[in-house]
């Protein structure tokens, strides 16, 4: 008699989520994060004017320091090297992007 065999496939923790609730949770969670972000933000920017150097607590350690950054000005070295020049000096990768936005009026986003 033959074994019986079983064809294991990887199975996601979000198998049984559709599609359509996959979006509303990325939704959710791109408003929290970006709520979030804003909380983070209106503290570092009240560290920096307090003129705050470092601040430890019984968790977290911050420090604020001050650097130089350099950057480049792409389309200007584009332009002065030329596109052959730039094309060869640059690397090129795929990049999958997964936009999510509000319906207008959706009464499942007041919930």
């Amino acid at each position: 008699m033959p074994k019986a065999t079983v064809n294991i496939v990887s199975v996601s923790p979000y198998h049984n989520h559709s599609t359509g609730d996959m979006a509303d949770d990325i939704g959710r969670l791109a408003t929290e994060i970006a709520e979030l972000e804003g909380r983070r933000k209106a503290f570092r920017e009240e560290m920096i004017r307090r003129g705050v150097a470092e601040a430890e607590e019984a968790v977290f350690r911050a420090t604020i320091t001050d650097a130089v950054r350099w950057t480049i000005d792409a389309k200007a070295v584009r332009v002065e090297m030329g596109e052959p020049w730039w094309d060869a000096r640059c690397q090129q990768t795929l990049v999958t992007t997964v936009a999510v936005k509000a319906l207008v009026a959706s009464p499942k986003l007041a919930a």
